[in-house]
């Protein structure tokens, strides 16, 4: 009897079994075809079931692909800037390289990106004297305010008080580019950005991002041509900051905020200085002839534009003064 029963509890248990086998083998999902985008941006297509084709391609490239055409930044976008920068810089009498994590360049004692990206960083990062993080990114996007995908710098090349920093990056998934050339410590141990003023670089970056092609300037072209604000302003300081020029200057007082632009056309610029108390202010005018630049400074704001002050002469190269004009004799 005892050996009836158990021969009926084991065919039982057998067609429950065979039943629950039966059942799961109609749960398995149907041969489907699937679109798979390959790193060169070509469409195949695969009868594998999602999950396989998902697991065949991170056995095929090791492991997730970094970039993609949703990505905003990719390495040839990254090479692209490279040719950019390469020639723009020419137009500017400048030399620029690329420095990555871990291969920074020496900007005053800082070590760029590395002393400011985090996971590295020794000091804060600010952009527009607000404190913020940053971080080096590969495809443009990152867990930081600012995704930097770029870093270039003249520092290896430039005279000593005319060093430029550019972080090219992404905040809130919109291309811009950042410029400095703090060399000392400030108030709250910040390394201290603001976006170029430059229109060309700008709009070079932003051409790169969509995909497009930058025409190389011509150095020919604009060895004359004031750029932008913020090489006017980058020579003014340039020239203030060269101890061979004995020039004073209260860098305490100093910020770039107060300038503004008046007027620019072809070789001259004229700037406008307004006190950080509010009161008073003064003019520069700035006129590039080949190898030399001459700065016209005007004392107060009823000066300009009949009644300068001084007119200094200076070699590009190394921002030297080489004649100094008091023009209130004259």
């Amino acid at each position: 009897m005892k050996k009836a029963i158990l021969s009926m509890v084991f065919l039982l248990t057998l067609s429950l079994f065979a039943g629950c086998k039966q059942e799961k083998s109609k749960e398995q999902p149907a041969e489907q075809k699937i679109k798979v985008t390959s790193r060169s941006d070509t469409e195949s297509t695969s009868s594998l079931p999602a999950k396989n084709s998902t697991e065949k391609t991170k056995e095929k490239t090791g492991k997730t692909a970094k970039s993609s055409m949703n990505d905003l930044w990719s390495t040839d976008k990254s090479a692209k800037l490279q040719e950019f920068m390469s020639s723009w810089g020419q137009t500017m009498g400048q030399t620029y390289k690329a420095y990555y994590p871990k291969q920074s360049v020496d900007f005053y004692g800082l070590d760029l990106p590395d002393g400011v990206i985090e996971g590295t960083k020794t000091q804060p990062m600010a952009v527009d004297e607000q404190i913020v993080t940053g971080e080096w990114s590969e495809t443009g996007t990152s867990s930081s305010e600012y995704s930097i995908v770029a870093v270039y710098s003249d520092a290896e090349t430039a005279p000593y008080a005319a060093k430029h920093v550019y972080f090219f990056a992404f905040h809130d998934q919109q291309p811009l580019v950042l410029v400095s050339m703090q060399n000392q410590g400030m108030p709250d141990k910040a390394f201290h950005f603001s976006e170029t003023e430059n229109q060309e670089l700008k709009n070079g970056f932003l051409s790169i991002v969509n995909g497009g092609t930058v025409a190389a300037p011509k150095a020919d072209q604009s060895a004359n041509t004031w750029r932008s604000m913020d090489e006017a302003m980058a020579f003014y300081e340039a020239v203030y900051k060269n101890p061979e020029n004995n020039l004073e200057m209260i860098w305490e007082n100093y910020d770039r905020k107060c300038w503004s632009l008046v007027e620019q056309s072809g070789n001259r610029m004229v700037l406008h200085w307004a006190n950080i108390g509010g009161a008073g202010g003064s003019y520069d005018e700035f006129l590039k002839n080949g190898e030399t630049t001459q700065l016209i400074v005007y004392g107060g704001n009823a000066a300009y534009p009949n009644d300068p002050s001084v007119r200094y002469t200076i070699q590009n190269e190394g921002h030297k003064v080489i004649q100094a004009e008091n023009l209130y004799e004259k």
